[in-house]
């Protein structure tokens, strides 16, 4: 993606600042203000970075409120790889202003690296009516539905799957879809888990998989909702079995996949009473099982919610 947004940040910051001096109404905002233009000065003569984070502090000390300085601090940490203070940055910037589009940019290109891909694609959404290459970010993450699915190795975390499975959230997430002008898609709420990993013909889950159980849990307990764990099967053949009893034994196979993975939620405080577990055996195939790569994509599970109806 192109980084002009890093490049021209500290510019277009006090070009806004410029026009709002008159607004300021603080002795120490008009103080802060001077820091910032000085800060600047020293940018523009490529002098070191650590000068102008000092000017930035101090200003933000003397009038916290100013969204600008947040959102530029904010990409001078993550230049400097410091990711976890450049996001409360930008968040205090948005927090001062919600249609800021830069900082808006910056949390989305900041959660892509992290693979926090739908709190990315929410932020992009946030910026995109304005912002053109925030538009182009949204427009990759879903053509590749990358919000949708967590890869082998990877975890979701709470915070994420809130996007897709919280009611509110997600209408406001379809929303900002069609006021970008993105097409009729829509972010549906469903997830996919190649992290939740079954041997071949068993349906017991290794320790590791704790970790995204208990994000999962976390996530369903903020939900008011109904949950519909589906588990599936590849198609392996049973040795010495026929077809139609391999297709059996895979039904119940992935039944009891997606029974074990209701139980672990349930012991993470997620009633019984809100999920249903679903066997769809090896008739929805996401890739042809051609490898012991495709097997394992195969044997997934996915969670979707639905909304119980308040009266």
């Amino acid at each position: 993606m192109p980084t002009q947004h890093t490049l021209n940040q500290l510019g277009f910051a006090f070009m806004i600042l410029s026009f709002s001096q008159s607004v300021v109404a603080s002795s120490d905002c008009d103080h802060a203000t001077d820091l910032l233009f000085h800060a600047y000065y020293l940018y523009s003569q490529g002098r070191a970075v650590s000068q102008q984070k000092l000017l930035f502090n101090k200003s933000l000390r003397l009038c916290s409120e100013m969204p600008e300085v947040h959102s530029t601090l904010a990409s001078i940490l993550e230049k400097q790889g410091k990711d976890a203070k450049a996001v409360y940055h930008y968040g205090q910037a948005v927090r001062y202003d919600k249609k800021f589009s830069m900082a808006w940019y910056g949390l989305g290109e900041i959660y892509y690296k992290q693979k926090r891909f739908p709190l990315s694609l929410e932020a992009h959404l946030r910026a995109c009516q304005t912002d053109k290459d925030s538009k182009a970010r949204a427009m990759e993450l879903l053509e590749s539905k990358r919000y949708a699915f967590t890869e082998e190795g990877d975890i979701i975390d709470h915070e994420d799957l809130l996007v897709l499975y919280d009611g509110p959230r997600r209408r406001g997430l379809n929303k900002m879809l069609t006021d970008c002008e993105l097409g009729d898609v829509k972010v549906q709420p469903v997830h996919t888990f190649f992290n939740l990993i079954f041997p071949i013909g068993e349906a017991t889950l290794p320790p590791e998989a704790e970790r995204q159980l208990e994000e999962i849990a976390d996530a369903l307990l903020k939900t008011n909702s109904l949950v519909k764990i589906h588990g599936y099967a590849d198609n392996k053949p049973y040795l010495y079995r026929s077809q139609a009893m391999s297709d059996k034994l895979n039904l119940g196979l992935s039944q009891d996949r997606a029974t074990t993975v209701a139980t672990a939620l349930a012991q993470w405080g997620v009633s019984m009473d809100r999920m249903e577990a679903i066997g769809h055996g090896d008739k929805k195939l996401l890739v042809p099982d051609e490898s012991l790569t495709d097997y394992a994509k195969n044997r997934r599970v996915e969670i979707d919610v639905e909304e119980i109806a308040e009266w």
